[in-house]
């Protein structure tokens, strides 16, 4: 698969968050429970969803466990309660690509994108983050996923 990468502006983003811990064989799992906890909380808080889910690596991936953080774009302001709290994503430049397709050939798009950011000089601001656009809730097919792939950018 071939990736555009581009440069784009993402602006501030309210989000309720949830930070859990998993295995590389229960990502699936843990991902997909903790998304569900995110709608509930939005739910429950009275606020609707106002963007796609997005997922963060925060720390390095490795064979035993990991952190991900869990984000939901989200209408308001609500108090966090229990492991959900809310936070703001900051606006700012980030280097983006989609990648349409099963989760698991995700890395490829990574790969381009370091490789576009090191080509043109430039310098990671935070974590990268998937950002969910169609995914096994809406598609008939994991071969029809498409997942925006952002990595947050310095000002220099």
């Amino acid at each position: 698969m071939t990736y555009q990468v581009t440069l784009t502006e993402l602006a501030s983003t309210v989000t309720c968050h949830q930070r859990v811990r998993t295995a590389a064989a229960e990502i699936a799992g843990t991902v997909g429970r903790g998304l569900e906890e995110l709608y509930e909380f939005a739910t429950a808080s009275s606020v609707t969803p106002a963007g796609p889910p997005q997922l963060a690596y925060p720390g390095p991936l490795t064979d035993g466990e990991f952190e991900l953080d869990l984000y939901l774009p989200i209408s308001g302001m609500p108090e966090a309660r229990g492991p959900v709290d809310v936070v703001v994503l900051p606006p700012g430049p980030v280097a983006q690509t989609f990648h349409r397709g099963r989760y698991d050939t995700i890395p490829a798009a990574y790969e381009a994108v370091f490789a576009w950011i090191h080509e043109h000089g430039l310098h990671q601001a935070g974590p990268p983050r998937e950002l969910y656009l169609t995914g096994p809730d809406s598609a008939t097919s994991a071969d029809d996923y498409l997942t925006e792939v952002v990595v947050p950018l310095r000002r220099d």
